[in-house]
């Protein structure tokens, strides 16, 4: 690739400040940011060597910073991204992944302006969903009104440019077709067609067309969920984008609004420089406007926004599609294909294998990193981010990690947290598993210099309890991978006092699990089975099957993986438990070959039912207040090579740090919102701060992060 300089965009506003403050950095120091977002990991199964992912583990934070207390917002995925660039708490609707239907939040007269600030109301500037707090999934919405601004109205109204490059918009870049002419038509029309990449056909929009995300006609309009195929119900994957991580097209002050005369009201604002805001959301490969075309031709916007597809992010543990994996020699370099018409397109070459995950997601930065880090744009005040969306879930018990095995011979999970109460059996947060599932939950940041273990809820996704302590609501946690009550297991916007509300969660409703029936490969005379479904908190199941004797039961479960076969089909994962008596010893089988078994349901302590095991995941307690620790990783000539922090960060101080860095509040402060609601440069505290970056004493990244503020080494 070209490493000629490349043209800046417009300098920075300067601020009355010698220097960004707690940053250390003069003004104007950064001039481009490439935020890439990956998917659902929490720091225990990315930064501690448990997986294959050595390039993000190891390689990247040695030549930055690794963020260890980085947390997300929120689960499950949609409202991280939402929040990151808004500052807008979680919502029912946006935390399920806009799953039914998408229509508005609410209009612009809903926007919080009682008070004037955030100190007198912590609402302030949050727009209140039309279906109240906690409003069963699907009365509320998941689009955002004219008046609620965005980083990327900031950035307009500061005259400097972004751009949102979304990893197969429109169409992957298969191998299978040719690349002269893939980018001459949609690959996928009618998937992601709505403005700025929004799910759906073009008629699509929360005003005039509310989705029907659950059941489109046809049910042709998926992209919001996961990889699409050539046609409805086909296995020709050619496109893993989805509209859910991209956060372009879910504000109207962004794409505009349809009225109901099919008239259109603009945007809040588009580029100084002319354009729509749609213009700026394009396929990441595009060798028209794509990253690879813009570092060589010199136009780097000020700040872009890198989402993989559902792959390359980490999200998928098996490709629908391709991971990159062709891309790369025998020695594991990136191959470029110099010289030939599929350069710089790794979905050009067909992928050695579809193992996703982590895996798949150190292979995309691997690729495209590189690339960023040659061009003159970053050696000029660059800084590349790689962060997650979610902490989803920690490695101890999910499959979607590795290595969950528990300390021999304790029954507990390797790296016990530091709180619950060692050594005992309850279900909840008093237990090995219960703890992991409040971590996995938890909200961090930083406050007045002090770091602190919750962030605000916002007014749509509260925490409440009834008389008997119960938790009533979701959280912003969204209840996931903690069991409620059977009470808790209905969403109403009203429960009635002795009852529980519980927000969809993923894999299950909110109770305890049923029996299930997994194939399994046994052998005689050994305590071994091996299951690619078990999972740890599988561990206490009763187990029976052909050749288990009476009163077995799960044990010791072990995860490994992930797997990396040779041809285009193969595990991604292998699982494994012990067989045991209820005193823990082992128990031998006594038959060999490929069976079915039958795990037990499980239900909460002293309310079995006949045929149930105690539920290790059960807590009616406990809130669910954020989206858990990620860790992030950040590189820039402005941090030295081997920087630890554990400040505890989250997105609404990524988003603060970024309107600092930028410098938006010296922007053209032209698009007042509702009174007292704050502008789009002046943001909600008239220092630029959108939402909840702009709470009294959030720290941005500061002087822990950037520790080369000169900029040279």
């Amino acid at each position: 690739m070209s490493t000629a300089a490349l043209a800046s965009p417009a300098p920075s506003h300067e601020s009355a400040a010698a220097l960004i403050a707690p940053t250390g950095l003069k003004p104007g120091s950064i001039k481009h940011v490439w935020l890439i977002i990956l998917e659902n990991k929490s720091y225990d199964a990315t930064f501690t060597g448990l997986n294959d992912n050595s390039y993000l583990w190891k390689d990247l934070p040695a030549q930055g910073a690794l963020l260890t207390n980085y947390y997300g917002t929120g689960h499950s995925s949609q409202d991280n991204y939402l929040s990151m660039v808004s500052g807008q708490a979680p919502s029912e609707d946006v935390q399920s992944d806009c799953s039914t239907t998408n229509n508005l939040l609410n209009v612009n007269s809903g926007i919080e302006t009682a008070g004037g600030s955030l100190k007198a109301n912590p609402n302030y500037g949050q727009l209140l969903s039309k279906g109240g707090p906690n409003a069963a999934l699907g009365k509320n919405g998941c689009s955002f009104p004219t008046n609620v601004p965005t980083l990327f109205n900031q950035l307009n109204a500061a005259g400097l440019t972004w751009k949102d490059y979304d990893q197969d918009l429109g169409g992957e870049q298969n191998y299978l077709q040719d690349p002269d002419t893939a980018f001459q038509a949609n690959t996928v029309p009618g998937r992601e067609d709505a403005a700025c990449g929004g799910p759906g056909t073009t008629a699509n929009n929360p005003n005039t067309d509310p989705l029907d995300l659950a059941t489109p006609p046809g049910g042709a309009v998926t992209s919001f969920t996961g990889a699409q195929s050539a046609s409805s119900g086909g296995t020709d994957y050619i496109d893993q984008y989805v509209a859910k991580h991209n956060p372009v097209p879910w504000f109207e002050s962004l794409t505009g609004q349809v009225n109901a005369g099919g008239t259109l009201t603009p945007p809040l604002n588009e580029p100084a420089k002319g354009g729509t805001n749609c213009a700026d959301v394009v396929n990441l490969d595009s060798p028209a406007s794509g990253l690879v075309h813009d570092l060589e031709a010199n136009t780097v916007p000020a700040f872009s926004w890198i989402t993989p597809d559902n792959c390359s992010d980490a999200h998928d543990a098996l490709c629908k599609g391709n991971n990159l994996s062709g891309a790369f020699s025998a020695s594991g370099t990136p191959n470029y294909e110099l010289g030939t018409k599929y350069a710089y397109d790794p979905e050009t070459i067909p992928p050695k294998n579809y193992t996703g995950g982590l895996y798949a997601s150190d292979l995309f930065l691997e690729y495209y990193i590189p690339l960023i880090e040659q061009s003159q744009a970053f050696r000029d005040g660059g800084l590349i981010d790689i962060t997650f969306d979610e902490g989803f879930a920690p490695f101890t018990y999910t499959g979607n990690s590795f290595n969950n095995e528990p300390t021999s011979g304790s029954g507990q999970p390797a790296n016990a947290p530091t709180y619950g109460k060692p050594g005992t059996t309850a279900p909840g947060a008093d237990s090995i598993y219960g703890a992991y599932d409040i971590q996995n939950d938890a909200a961090g940041e930083n406050l007045h210099g002090h770091n602190v273990g919750y962030e605000p809820t916002g007014p749509n996704s509260t925490l409440q309890t009834n008389k008997a302590g119960d938790q009533l609501y979701p959280g912003p946690g969204n209840n996931a991978f903690i069991d409620r009550p059977p009470a808790c297991t209905s969403t109403s916007p009203t429960p009635t006092p002795a009852g529980c509300v519980s927000g969809i969660v993923e894999g299950g409703a909110g109770s305890s699990p049923g029996a299930r029936t997994d194939t399994v490969t046994t052998t005689a005379a050994s305590n071994v089975i091996t299951d690619p479904s078990i999972v740890a908190d599988d561990t206490g199941r009763e187990v029976t099957g052909t050749g288990i004797p009476a009163n077995s039961f799960v044990g010791a479960v072990t995860d490994s993986g992930p797997q990396f076969p040779t041809t285009n089909a193969g595990p991604v994962t292998t699982g494994s438990f012990q067989l045991v008596d209820q005193a823990g010893n082992p128990v031998d089988l006594s038959a060999s070959g490929t069976q079915k078994i039958t795990l037990s349901a499980e239900g909460a302590p002293g309310e079995l039912t006949a045929g149930e095991t105690v539920d290790p995941l059960y807590d009616a307690t406990d809130p669910t207040p954020g989206g858990g620790d990620t860790g992030s990783v950040l590189i820039s000539p402005f941090i030295r090579p081997g920087t630890v922090s554990g400040v505890y960060y989250n997105h609404y101080s990524w988003l603060e740090t970024m309107e600092d860095v930028f410098d938006v509040a010296g922007g053209n402060d032209w698009a007042q919102l509702n009174p007292g609601a704050g502008s789009v440069s002046g943001g909600l505290d008239g220092e630029g701060h959108l939402g909840y970056a702009a709470q009294s004493g959030l720290r941005p990244f500061g002087r822990d992060v950037f520790t080369n503020p000169g900029g040279r080494y």
